[in-house]
């Protein structure tokens, strides 16, 4: 994997962690010099943070995207989510959560080996469509007001094993990390969620509360 990034941190940081998932990682610290390792070495997977020097990581996405056969993830951080929209549209295979989640770095790289739909391919359940490909959510066909990017993460998550039950542990190891130990971080999004996909909080049928477990999505009727 190639990893641009101008954070020296990250970059050692997250190198070493993949190292326990068997990734190699070849990184750099800004977009021109992204653009000329991505053109010498043909990685599997480019990661590039959206805020780069010289070339920015959007630039460099869709130069990218013109040269070379293989995806590109796009790390965002707060101050960055309204650049999901532009960059899925230039061709983003995907976009994650920046500060990185080693994790879920390595969950995305596993999807890579199994070619291109592996990376956008829609889930269904019921009349409730996700698209990695276009980050839309729908609802009976009607797109619904487009999730932040962590909300649409653990909708994915949830409906990527729709009817099982989902432990607030595994939402937190998966989407957070430690950061959520003390705090009501998924209580607030799952309340959220079920708001903009219209699940009555106070009797939620579509995300339902498995007490002092976790959650449960459940395939809304058509």
């Amino acid at each position: 994997m190639l990893l641009a990034d101008s954070d020296e941190r990250i970059r050692q940081g997250l190198t070493a962690q993949l190292a326990k998932y068997q990734v190699s990682v070849v990184h750099c610290a800004d977009g021109a010099a992204a653009l000329l390792e991505a053109g010498l070495r043909k990685p599997d997977v480019l990661l590039v943070s959206a805020e780069l020097p010289v070339i920015d990581g959007a630039t460099v996405l869709r130069l990218v995207r013109k040269r070379l056969s293989i995806p590109v993830v796009l790390g965002v951080g707060p101050e960055d989510t309204a650049q999901v929209g532009p960059a899925l549209a230039a061709g983003a295979s995907a976009c994650v959560a920046r500060p990185y989640r080693p994790r879920e770095v390595a969950q995305l790289l596993s999807l890579a080996d199994r070619g291109p739909r592996g990376w956008d391919q829609p889930l269904v359940c019921g009349p409730l469509t996700l698209d990695p490909s276009t980050y839309e959510v729908r609802m009976h066909g009607i797109s619904t007001a487009r999730l932040p990017l962590r909300e649409f993460q653990l909708l994915h998550l949830l409906m990527l094993h729709a009817e099982k039950v989902i432990t607030r542990d595994r939402i937190r190891a998966e989407l957070w990390g430690e950061g959520a130990r003390r705090s009501n971080t998924i209580t607030v999004h799952i309340r959220r969620l079920r708001e903009r996909l219209g699940d009555d909080p106070h009797h939620p049928e579509i995300i339902q509360t498995v007490r002092g477990v976790g959650y449960r999505l459940v395939p809304p009727e058509s």
